[in-house]
């Protein structure tokens, strides 16, 4: 497939089928010599190089591991654990070395984030946390005077597969809670419904519901959820998400009955493209239900608007107050609302440039009222509550947060103890004032209450001591476009800055997501090792609003990695680090970030470390997931899109005779976003292809999902194990 800048591809083709069987009888063979003759750790076999090649647009791409897309063929399942293996063997005793000096699980933190803690009108909270001997994340509620009490802990299936908890959205009631459970991180949720006062589950299970869209009717008994057109356990397939419907269940009834209130189906709302997502949102105070629906991870949305108690109408009277082309859409920081509605008005986030705070008059729709728009300041969040609105703010990498007082137009500023940045918990129209988690590099985060203007401490769960001196540095790396890149650092105060550090630098820059300062156990261990830390602000990302996100999308997302090669280079020419003691490492879409890095720049990096990252996507859209994503990266089904997805494609730019970086990549074997089999065959490539001697391997949960703590404890701490011993070796060892 030619790059970005080559001749224009013409007209998609079709796979030649690859010899399948003899690629895995050839593997069964390799397994069985390599145990039997090897010394010491055996290396894990080559994988066997298919002859798939698939026609793109006239351009022939050749596929050579297309086999280990095939998760349920045993070769690749003894190929994967023939890797694992080895991981574990080569980085053994590093790994126990690791183990011997961990934090003491008495001294854990339970970070609870901001985006899994709900309040309630009573003055408690339903939040979600590992805790003490917690085996998976439990459900736990905090009274109004501070107890907190483990309400409802997943068991295991029969079969033995790890169930665990993906979302949760409490009644009005405060007693009863919509759980979505799924098994094996796989994200094949049935949603339930929790009786907090009993433990018990008194609903469910409902199939297909994969995403906490759940709005509930002020009598906590009926609520409207999302529902997969093929709800069955197991479907996976490229049209997972097309042609979703909003339902309306009742406590109690049979959910195969539960009459569709929005979506295709419904004769007023049919126009809403097969592919998008429908979500229905009750106001129960204005007698107004809202549905909304919007293309997979695409932040713009199209908004209906409807008498609420038409929804137990055969056909809902719904009227359309704007599409997706108006410019409104959802902010993807923690705890922001996609819309709210107060007074009588709708309030939205209008995204063009940074973003501004517009609202409307849903009954007779006009030109809309501009509350908040600063050409220097991001909008990130807009959060209701009983006294109003907050928004949160940045400019550069500061952030602020605002109050718009009912009557009010312009919002004002409420001044916070820390400088830095912060997470919103969701807010609650009827829930005076807002919670907020502080987020600094050098600290440990808080949760403080925001209410008339007055801020304070709100304890939740005992914060343990930082446990280390630590310097944090904000700069910015000039691009020869002239765009200057955000690049935050972080280093212990003890660092002799004579002496460059060993350095793990990573980045995300995809989706409008904002990556915000952090300090965890996760990130202690690496510092108390002498091991500084990096994040590339790259455009893709959503740190400078919205106009940041659009640079690097589609045609122009080559510039996020070369953002990160940018910050990686600086870094080494300031004296930070030096290329022989440097680290790259890319989450999910993080992966391509770094994965293309690592492809243009192999001499940059000592390591990289790619965890369930997005390595493939020229076969994205042959997975459930893939559709969703065209928004953001493309489809293979346009020719200029084909040609950029090529682009961005980890696997497809690893070249034959390269000496490339030592390789980790983590994966969940049940990832339902990102394939696992996209690191398979990305390691595949990269061990035929690499002439240096350093490792590529791989660490895999085969009880796991896209995240790494989507897992049983046991198996979280085993991953994290193996990541940091990789970390020693390669920035640690002589």
């Amino acid at each position: 497939m030619p790059r970005r800048d080559s001749a224009r591809a013409v007209r998609t083709g079709h796979a030649r089928p690859m010899t399948a069987q003899r690629a895995s009888m050839s593997l069964v063979l390799t397994l069985l010599v390599a145990v039997a003759t090897a010394e010491g750790p055996p290396a894990p076999p080559p994988a066997p190089a298919g002859t798939v090649v698939e026609m793109v647009h006239g351009q022939a791409v050749a596929d050579p591991y297309r086999w280990l897309e095939r998760l349920d063929d045993p070769a690749v399942v003894a190929w994967a654990r023939a890797q694992g293996d080895y991981t574990r063997a080569l980085l053994g005793d590093a790994v126990a070395g690791v183990a011997a000096d961990a934090v003491p699980q008495a001294m854990w933190e339970v970070a609870i984030d901001a985006g899994r803690l709900r309040r309630l009108p009573n003055g408690g909270a339903v939040f979600l946390a590992r805790m003490d001997d917690d085996p998976v994340d439990a459900l736990y509620t905090r009274s109004a005077d501070g107890v907190v009490t483990r309400a409802f802990v997943p068991a295991p299936t029969p079969e033995g597969k790890v169930r665990t908890i993906a979302f949760f959205v409490p009644a009005p009631d405060g007693r009863h809670v919509a759980l979505g459970m799924g098994e094996n991180g796989s994200e094949d949720n049935a949603l339930h419904v929790l009786d907090l006062r009993t433990g018990q589950l008194i609903d469910g299970p409902i199939p297909g519901v994969r995403f906490p869209a759940i709005s509930w009717w002020p009598d906590s008994r009926r609520f409207t959820y999302p529902r997969l057109r093929d709800a069955e356990p197991g479907n996976a397939g490229a049209t997972l998400y097309a042609g979703q419907q909003v339902h309306a269940h009742t406590l109690g009834s049979d959910w195969r009955a539960d009459p569709v209130v929005f979506g295709r189906a419904m004769a007023a709302s049919a126009e809403i493209p097969e592919g998008d997502f429908p979500e229905v949102d009750i106001q129960a105070d204005a007698g107004l239900a809202l549905g909304r629906h919007f293309a997979g991870v695409a932040q713009e949305f199209g908004l209906y608007v409807a008498p609420l108690e038409s929804l137990g109408q055969p056909q809902v009277p719904w009227r359309r107050l704007f599409g997706a082309d108006a410019g409104y859409g959802a902010p993807r920081t923690t705890g922001s609302a996609p819309l709210v509605f107060s007074r009588g008005r709708l309030y939205l986030t209008h995204l063009p440039g940074k973003g501004a705070i517009h609202s409307i008059d849903p009954a007779t729709p006009g030109p809309p009222t501009v509350h908040f728009a600063d050409p220097d300041a991001a909008v990130l969040a807009l959060v209701p509550a009983a006294d109003g609105l907050y928004l949160q703010v940045q400019t550069g990498m500061r952030q602020r947060l605002l109050h718009l007082v009912p009557g009010a137009v312009a919002p004002s500023m409420v001044r916070l103890p820390f400088e830095g940045q912060f997470d919103l918990v969701r807010g609650d129209p009827r829930i005076a004032g807002v919670l907020l988690r502080d987020r600094r590099w050098t600290a440990r985060s808080r949760y403080r209450a925001v209410r008339e203007g007055k801020v304070s401490e709100w304890p939740l769960v005992p914060v343990p001591p930082d446990g280390i001196a630590l310097i944090a540095e904000e700069v910015e790396v000039p691009r020869a476009d002239g765009t200057r890149v955000p690049l935050s650092i972080v280093h212990p105060q003890a660092w002799d800055r004579a002496k460059p550090l060993p350095f793990l630098l990573t980045g995300y820059a995809a989706y409008g997501i904002n990556m915000r300062p952090v300090f965890n156990d996760n990130l202690l261990p690496i510092y108390r090792d002498g091991i500084g830390y990096a994040v590339c602000h790259a455009r893709g990302g959503g740190e400078l609003g919205d106009e940041w996100h659009r640079a690097a999308m589609k045609a122009t997302k080559h510039l996020s990695w070369e953002d990160f090669i940018a910050c990686a280079e600086w870094l080494v020419a300031q004296g930070y680090a030096r290329s022989d003691r440097l680290v790259a490492e890319g989450a999910s879409a993080g992966g391509l970030l770094v994965g293309r890095a690592m492809t243009e720049r192999s001499d940059l990096f000592a390591g990289v470390h790619l965890a369930f990252g997005l390595l493939n996507p020229m076969r994205a859209e042959s997975h459930a997931n893939g559709a969703p994503n065209v928004a953001e990266f493309g489809t293979l089904a346009d020719p200029d899109e084909a040609r950029w997805l090529y682009d961005m494609d980890t696997y497809h730019h690893v070249q034959p005779k390269v000496a490339y970086p030592a390789v980790l990549l983590t994966h969940g074997w049940s990832d339902a976003r990102t394939p696992f089999w996209m690191s398979a065959k990305t390691a595949a490539r990269l061990q035929a292809a690499s002439t240096s001697d350093k490792p590529v391997l791989m660490n895999i949960d085969f009880k796991g999902g896209h995240q790494i703590t989507a897992g049983a404890q046991s198996d979280v701490l085993d991953t994290k194990a193996v990541i940091r011993a990789f970390f020693r070796r390669v920035l640690l060892e002589k």
